[in-house]
C-alpha cells in the first residue's frame, strides 16, 4: 500500500510540476514604468558600449597611422643625412 500511495505522489507531484496552475495578478502600473525604464536603460547601454569600442578603435587605427608616417619620415631623413 505505501509503495502505490508513493506513485500517486510522484504522478501528483510531476503533473503539479509540468503543468502549473496560472497564477492570476494585477502588477499595475509600476511594472509598466518600470520595464519603460530597464528597455530604454539596455538600449543606451548598447549604443554606449558600441559608440566607446567604435572610438578605441579608431583612436588605434589613427595612432598606427600616424606612427607609421612618422616612422617613414624618420628613415626617409636619416636617408638624405647619411648622402
Amino acid at each position: 500500500m505505501k509503495n502505490n500511495s508513493f506513485i500517486q505522489f510522484f504522478i501528483f507531484l510531476l503533473l503539479f510540476i509540468f503543468f502549473p496552475s496560472a497564477a492570476k495578478a494585477y502588477a499595475g502600473p509600476g511594472v509598466a514604468i518600470g520595464f519603460i525604464i530597464v528597455f530604454f536603460t539596455v538600449i543606451f547601454a548598447f549604443f554606449a558600449s558600441s559608440f566607446i569600442s567604435i572610438f578605441k578603435f579608431s583612436k588605434k587605427a589613427f595612432s598606427f597611422i600616424k606612427n607609421s608616417l612618422l616612422k617613414k619620415r624618420g628613415s626617409q631623413k636619416k636617408i638624405k643625412n647619411k648622402k
